[in-house]
């Protein structure tokens, strides 16, 4: 499974694959399916229609690891400009971001400016739906310093949520930390070719972790503190036994979500809708989407499936 992981996340950084894959006619297939469209005009009118689902969108601009400042501000500029269309539309102004999209590669402290530039700008935003500024996980050796950027944004006001993978050995402390104070939160497994120092790699071990880190996110502590659960999985297991510990506890249909990933498992994503369950689907756009792509499969090579069938209609 690692060999598989680094090998497809080496494919992502290959710019002559990426060159190769966006020009081909028979992938464009793929991109419809599992991205929201090249700009963020089609990706609001894609948002408009997974609201009259009765799912709600995350939106991400595609593009990551930027090294040069001019870019990382371009891209600031994009995810700003998002955020007033939304509102116009009455979608909730939830955009999420990689640290590497906005500067972490060139400097934290560019980074965390520009967090703070897309943090005031979703703060400020008019709008009577939920506000986020959800910060996205990367590899375990900038852990420490998104969820840093994460507390800074939140001792800011604003609203903001950090994503924690569950196969981190770290990631129980960090959960009761988020529990202790509130806040937002995105549990997803976790898609990074890892060591066993830093993280546990077998399937059954991660499961059972990711079970564990849901009971703390739907204790009575969390519940009292404000914590908003988002439970990132399109593992049908884990999100049963999640809704299960909601329905138990007492946790309202409002209180928590689930997200998906645009384009997988759609008829699920509706399935659970009809229980009565929230759902958020991760919603991508932009040209740069066969790095984004190859990623999502490398975190899972069933992903593949999903894939062949978008393209050849198998």
């Amino acid at each position: 499974m690692r060999l598989w992981q680094q090998f497809m996340i080496g494919l992502a950084r290959s710019e002559s694959a990426t060159n190769l894959m966006q020009n081909s006619r028979l992938m464009s297939r793929f991109s419809s399916q599992f991205t929201g469209g090249k700009n963020v005009q089609e990706a609001a009118d894609r948002a408009q229609e997974m609201f009259m689902q009765g799912i709600t969108s995350s939106l991400f601009v595609l593009g990551e690891y930027e090294d040069v400042e001019e870019k990382a501000t371009a891209m600031v500029n994009e995810l700003e400009a998002i955020l007033p269309l939304l509102a116009e539309r009455r979608l909730d102004p939830h955009i999420s971001v990689d640290p590497t999209q906005i500067g972490s590669m060139v400097s934290w402290n560019l980074c965390r400016k520009n967090a703070d530039r897309l943090g005031q700008a979703v703060k400020n935003i008019d709008s009577n739906h939920r506000k986020v500024l959800m910060v996205d996980m990367e590899d375990s050796s900038v852990t420490q310093n998104t969820l840093d950027l994460y507390y800074e944004l939140t001792r800011k006001e604003v609203p903001a949520a950090i994503t924690i993978q569950a196969y981190l050995h770290r990631s129980r402390k960090d959960i009761e930390k988020i529990v202790a104070s509130g806040g937002m939160v995105r549990l997803v497994k976790g898609a990074f070719a890892e060591n066993k120092d830093v993280a546990l790699t077998s399937r059954k071990d991660i499961d059972q972790c990711y079970r564990e880190l849901v009971e703390m996110m739907f204790s009575e502590q969390a519940r009292e503190n404000g914590v908003y659960p988002v439970i990132g999985s399109h593992d049908h297991n884990m999100i049963k036994f999640a809704a299960n510990i909601a329905a138990e506890r007492g946790w309202s249909a409002d209180s928590w979500e689930v997200e998906m990933l645009l384009g997988v498992r759609p008829d699920y994503q509706q399935e659970l809708v009809r229980k009565g369950i929230s759902v958020r689907v991760y919603l991508p756009y932009g040209e740069k989407w066969w790095p984004y792509s190859v990623r999502r499969i490398g975190e899972n090579p069933r992903n593949l499936w999903f894939v062949l069938r978008s393209i050849f209609k198998v």
